[in-house]
């Protein structure tokens, strides 16, 4: 069983949990749904930088939306696969994402994760994100919950 920061609030991990899919869908939102190399539907967020580092964790600079083939699969450009290829493809194509890329890959987290840190980022993604769809991921109660905290700092 998880523990609980307060009644209102769900456990660290449910809100990581929460984070990475606001993360995830503002990210393919920017993109249109579709893949920055095919244009195809039915894309992925990808990380440029590994979500391990906690600092870039949530940039939405650091996402791209790549098909599951572009993805995962492509012998040539698959970040997965070939981070040569796909870099050399990223320079040449999205001269902006790799730049900033470039400039982000090595990040430094010096803070804590804990229920504040996650609460933080949701915060700071709920903007990005269609309000009833916000609702579906994080739940209406902790919505509610986070609007009045969000009332309460202006």
């Amino acid at each position: 069983m998880r523990k609980r920061t307060n009644a209102n609030v769900p456990a660290k991990g449910r809100l990581r949990d929460m984070a990475d899919r606001l993360w995830s869908l503002a990210v393919r939102d920017n993109w249109d749904n579709r893949c920055a190399i095919c244009g195809s539907g039915k894309v992925e967020a990808h990380h440029l930088t590994p979500r391990q580092h906690e600092e870039t964790r949530y940039d939405l600079k650091n996402g791209i939306a790549l098909c599951s083939h572009c993805h995962k699969f492509d012998a040539d450009l698959s970040p997965h696969l070939n981070a040569a290829g796909w870099l050399g493809w990223l320079q040449k194509h999205h001269w902006d994402v790799w730049s900033w890329y470039c400039a982000n890959s090595r990040p430094n987290f010096s803070g804590v994760k804990n229920a504040a840190h996650y609460i933080e980022h949701l915060k700071r993604l709920r903007p990005h994100i269609v309000a009833g769809t916000f609702r579906t991921v994080v739940g209406v109660t902790f919505a509610r919950w986070l609007e009045a905290e969000e009332d309460e700092d202006l």
